[in-house]
């Protein structure tokens, strides 16, 4: 049974992925069954698939139809520390970023598109050009999205801006994770961040805020989708 008052998913979550860590379940190997799991933790079918999908989602997990949960490995990068495992479950959490985001990068895009040198434009549009090819390439985006929202913060010429999105940079990365599986993420920000370039080239700072609304919209869109967890194993 599960101690202490975390959410049930964050609590099955925390103590397999200190399992994996222990060596206990190897890279390769087969996490126990959803029954299994429910059995051992006192918890529902719902707090189990949610637990796992979040191991999914920070890369240490992969699942497979008909074959269940196993260990893909926790090498450096997959080294989360479980006190981020424990913000990235926790919804309000996510939700208080994304609104933090909206009232920081709207205004910021606004700034940006009023503000923005040449060679400041420049540069947006070399971090578009790189999450396009990046997206094209079928590689990961995170660090050319990143790299994008950076960009747009600097050209706003308010150093506090890009000061706070940068102190927030980890979570985002790790929130960004819920969105892996959702098929249409990627491409439409593709559009988007183009929209947002346009609009800051063109000096527009209504339609840079509005290019940036709904870009955030649509990544929190992803990420609630992104939460639903899969099944684990046939049971």
């Amino acid at each position: 049974m599960l101690l202490g008052r975390q959410t049930l998913s964050q609590a099955v979550s925390a103590e397999v992925l200190e399992r994996i860590r222990s060596g206990e379940f190897a890279p390769g190997a087969k996490l126990p069954t959803e029954k299994m799991l429910m059995a051992e933790y006192g918890v529902g079918r719902n707090s189990v698939r949610e637990a796992v999908q979040a191991l999914v989602t920070l890369g240490l997990v992969e699942v497979r139809p008909g074959r269940g949960a196993t260990v893909i490995g926790i090498e450096s990068e997959n080294a989360v520390d479980p006190e981020i495992l424990s913000v990235l479950l926790k919804e309000e959490a996510v939700d208080d970023l994304y609104s933090f985001r909206r009232l920081l990068e709207i205004e910021t895009a606004w700034c940006a598109a009023q503000k923005a040198t040449e060679k400041e434009i420049q540069e947006i549009e070399r971090c578009v050009r790189a999450f396009e090819f990046a997206h094209a390439q079928r590689a990961p985006v995170s660090h050319a999205d990143d790299e994008f929202h950076a960009a747009v913060a600097r050209a706003s010429h308010n150093s506090v801006y890009a000061t706070m999105l940068d102190a927030v940079s980890g979570l985002i990365a790790n929130a960004r994770r819920l969105t892996e599986n959702v098929p249409w993420a990627v491409p439409r920000a593709v559009a988007e961040h183009e929209q947002v370039l346009q609009a800051i080239r063109a000096h527009d700072a209504v339609s840079a805020a509005e290019a940036m609304r709904g870009h955030l919209n649509s990544a929190i869109e992803a990420i609630q989708l992104g939460r639903h967890p899969r099944r684990v194993d046939p049971v």
